[in-house]
């Protein structure tokens, strides 16, 4: 499953350099020298390379669960990630998320909300910091699923504030196209982040973490189009990436059923293959 994984993974940073083109386009072409927003058939194309997007990452889950694969509910099969490559990108994913909250918490010292991007950056700082320690902790037997759990809460904490900051941002704006991508986004990347952390709280649920494990970062990837401080942009970024990885890790961690040969047979034939047993057969 590592070819697939790897393959499924450029599909979702394809479709977010597919989208986030779209969505800028949108942006220069379809809002006047005003900042409001003009009739465009880009207004319609955004939505439609979303629902798009949604529709292939569903059909990739789709026929996994045709061809009779799954995933061990296990946080430590399930998410198991040894190996130097892994191991860097969780590193590197976690200092992008930390220097996004840093460059966060500094640039946004003049601005009326800096209540809120401070609390924003503290979470990401914490969210970016907990994600090395929370991949390694797969690798391990017998993992501290207690402190998995506590650190797997950060980056839900920080989508769900994030969908508050956008909210007070935003609260005497009435052009949505300017901000309804973002909204979107950050319901999608919480869902995502909350699936994700199912396997250590023991209540997992496989197919649909391996949907929002596509479809969230590419939402992610979309925002990135839009005007926002840079520290936000590098924590979307960072977000998207994690989220790619966890999906990467997952796909590889796919096992196949193994089809009884003769219970097959007695699906088929409605249940008369089972009066004889394999060496009757033979007889």
């Amino acid at each position: 499953m590592q070819k697939d994984a790897l393959e499924k993974t450029c599909y979702v940073g394809g479709a977010g350099a597919f989208g986030v083109f779209i969505r800028w386009l949108q942006l220069q072409v379809a809002f006047n020298d005003d900042g409001l927003p003009d009739p465009s058939v880009f207004n319609v194309l955004v939505p439609l390379a979303i629902l798009a997007a949604g529709a292939v990452f569903f059909s990739f889950v789709k026929r996994w669960r045709d061809k009779r694969f799954y995933l061990p509910g296990a946080f430590n099969k399930a998410l198991y990630n040894d190996g130097l490559i892994y191991g860097a990108l969780r590193w590197f994913l976690g200092a992008l998320m930390c220097l996004g909250a840093i460059a966060l918490f500094a640039k946004s010292e003049a601005d009326r909300n800096v209540g809120f991007y401070r609390v924003l950056a503290a979470l990401g700082l914490i969210s970016g910091a907990a994600f090395p320690f929370v991949m390694r902790e797969a690798n391990e037997d017998e993992p501290r699923l207690k402190l998995v759990c506590a650190l797997q809460a950060a980056p839900m904490l920080l989508f769900a504030f994030w969908l508050v900051t956008c909210y007070k941002v935003n609260s005497i704006n009435g052009i949505v196209w300017a901000y309804g991508v973002e909204v979107v986004a950050c319901c999608f990347l919480l869902l995502a982040f909350f699936r994700a952390a199912g396997f250590a709280f023991s209540s997992s649920d496989p197919w649909n973490t391996l949907f929002f494990c596509m479809f969230a970062p590419f939402l992610a990837i979309v925002c990135l189009a839009d005007e926002r401080y840079t520290g936000m942009q590098l924590m979307l970024l960072a977000a998207a990436g994690m989220l790619m990885l966890y999906n990467w890790i997952l796909i590889k961690n796919l096992k196949r059923k193994k089809v009884d040969p003769y219970a097959a047979a007695a699906a088929e034939t409605g249940g008369f293959e089972q009066l004889y047993t394999p060496k009757e057969k033979d007889e």
